[in-house]
């Protein structure tokens, strides 16, 4: 055994003292896996990745250690924390993917004395434990080389770096899908509100002299490429996604609000099994398009009353097993769209097609991008309304069309510079013309021969959305 090994296993002793604590939730694996539709050896391959990927150093993720607020509807585990352990609710827990000693590492808190009476009678085991046993029959099951009490974790951190001066430390600094603060307090004073940060100000703050890097370039990389069981669970979360636009469509009609319809969409969602709810938005009237992230901000989410006439760019995403679904389309408040409208979906959908022919292992999202402008220049003559005309001109414009990779996150990568075999990316255009709003989205899957379509086909051309709505409202009658 080296020193390194010996090292490792002292901290063992710290689990006999912590170990009674964790018997009310205690680890027990043997049906649960069906619910994750992901192998165990999976989440394995992904942490050698990492280790391949950070031969010089350590990656350290931390769980989210709070509980949901009362307005969400259930707990949300860090993505990439998930992503490499399958644990969707593990709390207070630190990963250490150890790039050069090729082995993982979870450090995992003993419950509180309050949290073993809240857990007393908890459903809460297996994967689905907010709290784990260190034991070797947990590292056995997880796949993971090292599960111990996480008060070994400064321990551990010390044996790395008298091992090893010019290791590395990285840590993940969020990235552009994480909706957290940038900034929570004024200069000097560390920050209140982004985990990211805060995680980071900590191990500063112990290890002043750290060789600290970004662990987000790492984990994007690998996370882009989608694997069988990762795509399977995306159209799981399409068809679900889909069921929510298709009641969504037939809810809308003038004077209902935007929160109405959505809640239509919600309900539909759930019912057809979503498990999580991502990105339910209806949006319409003069501030439809270029207020899309207000909600983030607003307490009253962009809610109003529709109008009869009005555009409604709808966008939705539901969840199975955290991947996510994302679909939008640009539907008439009054069930049909003015000629004007019409010109101007069907020039959007033709431009938008365009792009999504585009698609290929290899290309540039600017490629895609440049590829529907392209058409929009060579076109624009043709057209015979004002409003298509401006139309036209916004999606001259490079930002009006929206490009990010997808998955356990709603925006993974934004924007993505270069799509390959096994990328998911979303992809559409989003603008308004005189305070009415335009949108088209889908989720596509890069493949060897192109792309395919993740989400389950809706319409694209305005008489086909029209002829979908009139027919699910009539079948609700």
């Amino acid at each position: 055994m080296n020193s390194s090994s010996r090292s490792h296993v002292a901290l063992k002793p710290i689990v006999n003292r912590q170990i009674l604590l964790f018997v009310l939730l205690a680890c027990s694996f043997g049906t649960a896996l069906a619910h994750m539709g992901i192998d165990p050896s999976e989440f394995q391959a992904r942490r050698q990745s990492v280790m391949n990927a950070a031969s010089d150093g350590i990656v350290l993720l931390h769980s989210f250690s709070g509980p949901k607020s009362w307005s969400e509807s259930g707990f949300r585990q860090d993505s990439n924390f998930y992503y490499l352990t399958g644990l969707e609710n593990l709390h207070a827990a630190i990963l250490a993917v150890d790039g050069t000693t090729k082995e993982s590492w979870l450090f995992v808190m003993a419950p509180t004395a309050r949290e073993q009476r809240r857990f007393s009678d908890s459903v809460l085991n297996g994967w689905d434990s907010a709290y784990l046993a260190p034991d070797h029959q947990t590292e056995q099951l997880l796949g993971i080389e090292h599960i111990v009490a996480w008060d070994g974790f400064a321990d551990f951190i010390e044996t790395q770096r008298k091992a090893n001066l010019k290791i590395q430390f990285y840590l993940d600094q969020s990235g552009e899908g994480k909706m957290v603060a940038d900034v929570s307090n004024p200069p000097g004073l560390a920050p209140i509100e982004n985990p990211y940060l805060l995680w980071a100000a900590a191990i500063k703050a112990k290890w002043p002299d750290a060789n600290i890097a970004d662990a987000t370039p790492i984990l994007h990389k690998i996370r882009a490429v989608k694997t069988a069981a990762e795509i399977a669970l995306m159209k799981k979360a399409a068809e679900f996604t889909d069921a929510g636009f298709r009641a969504a469509m037939a809810a809308i009609v003038p004077g209902r609000t935007n929160r109405e319809i959505e809640g239509a969409a919600i309900a539909a969602a759930f019912r057809a099994g979503a498990d999580g709810l991502s990105w339910p938005e209806l949006r319409s009237g003069p501030v439809s398009s270029r207020t899309v992230f207000q909600k983030f901000y607003d307490y009253h989410l962009l809610n109003r009353t529709l109008q009869a006439g009005e555009t409604a760019p709808m966008d939705l995403g539901f969840s199975s097993e955290f991947y996510k679904g994302d679909v939008g389309r640009t539907l008439p408040v009054s069930g049909h769209f003015t000629p004007d409208q019409r010109e101007v979906i069907d020039f959007m959908n033709n431009a938008y097609q365009s792009g999504l022919k585009a698609m290929h292992d290899g290309v540039s999202g600017d490629e895609i991008i440049q590829t529907c402008i392209r058409y929009v220049e060579n076109h624009k003559d043709g057209l015979h309304s004002d409003l298509a005309k401006r139309a036209a001109a916004e999606l001259l414009k490079p930002t009006r069309w929206v490009m990010y990779t997808h998955g356990l996150d709603m925006v993974e990568i934004y924007p993505p510079k270069e799509l390959h075999i096994g990328n998911t990316v979303a992809f559409g255009p989003d603008f308004d013309v005189d305070g009415q709003g335009f949108y088209e989205e889908d989720v596509s899957l890069i493949t060897a021969d192109g792309h395919q379509l993740i989400n389950p086909p809706l319409p694209y051309a305005a008489a086909d959305i029209e002829k979908m709505m009139a027919q699910l409202k009539q079948s609700q009658k």
